[in-house]
């Protein structure tokens, strides 16, 4: 079964947490480029990321674009949607 993980500032994704999301708090672009790359390899069908750091590992994500699994979606933080 494929697991759904979330990527983002420690205030955005921690209520994530209740609703059994793996989540991955993180300061930095640097940081969410890692983690993107280390769960990749896990077994998630669904990774959430802020639109924050989409936007700073946009070309990061753009590697992935061809595989089925796993969805990389961007969703707003914590300050709202960022349009």
């Amino acid at each position: 079964m494929n697991k759904i993980g979330i990527i983002g500032d420690a205030d955005s994704v921690i209520g994530f947490k209740a609703f059994g999301l793996d989540a991955f708090s993180c300061r930095t672009g640097e940081e969410a480029s890692e983690i993107l790359h280390n769960i990749i390899k896990d077994d998630y069908g669904i990774i959430f990321i802020t639109e924050t750091f989409y936007k700073e590992i946009e070309e990061d994500i753009d590697k992935y674009e061809d595989l089925m699994i796993p969805a990389i979606v961007s969703i707003p933080g914590r300050d709202g949607s960022q349009g």
